[in-house]
C-alpha cells in the first residue's frame, strides 16, 4: 500500500513516519508524504473475526487510529483500508456520526498474490488464539 497504491492514488511517494501530536505526544503513522502534510494509517482487518462474530477488538484499533490521525499535526488524514467488509463498517459508523469527517476513507484492493499471503498469515495469527 505503501510503496505502490498511495503513490499511484496521490501522485508521490509515502514513508512509514511518527507525526507529533497536537497533544504534545507522537504517533507511529504507516505512511506519510514528504512535506507531511498527509497522513495515512493502513489496515488489513475484516470486520468479523475468523468465527464470524464483530471485530469488537479491530474496529477498537481502527478507532484509536482514527484518534490519533484526529491529533496528528498534519492537513489530510486518510484510512486506508483492504477489507471490504471493514470499509462497509466504517462508512455505516461514519454515516452514523461514529467516526469524524474529516478523516476520509478508502477501500484498496490488494493484488491477488498479496491477498493470498496475507489469508495465509491471518489463518496462522486465528488458530495462534483460537482456544483449542
Amino acid at each position: 500500500m505503501r510503496r505502490e497504491w498511495l503513490p499511484a492514488k496521490f501522485n508521490e511517494q509515502f514513508y512509514r513516519e511518527r507525526l507529533p501530536l497536537r497533544s504534545g505526544g507522537v504517533f507511529d503513522c504507516d505512511a506519510v508524504n514528504a512535506d507531511k502534510s498527509i497522513a495515512v494509517t493502513i489496515s488489513t482487518s475484516a470486520s468479523k473475526t475468523a468465527s464470524g462474530k464483530n471485530g469488537v477488538a479491530k474496529m477498537n484499533k481502527i478507532r484509536s487510529d482514527v484518534l490519533f490521525l484526529t491529533m496528528a499535526e498534519t492537513s489530510k488524514r486518510f484510512v486506508v483500508l483492504t477489507d471490504r467488509s471493514m470499509y462497509d463498517q466504517c462508512m455505516k459508523d461514519r454515516i452514523a456520526g461514529r467516526l469524524p469527517l474529516e478523516i476520509d476513507f478508502f477501500h484498496a484492493v490488494l493484488p491477488a498474490e498479496l491477498a493470498a499471503k496475507l489469508a495465509i498469515a491471518q489463518r496462522s495469527a486465528s488458530d495462534e488464539v483460537r482456544p483449542k
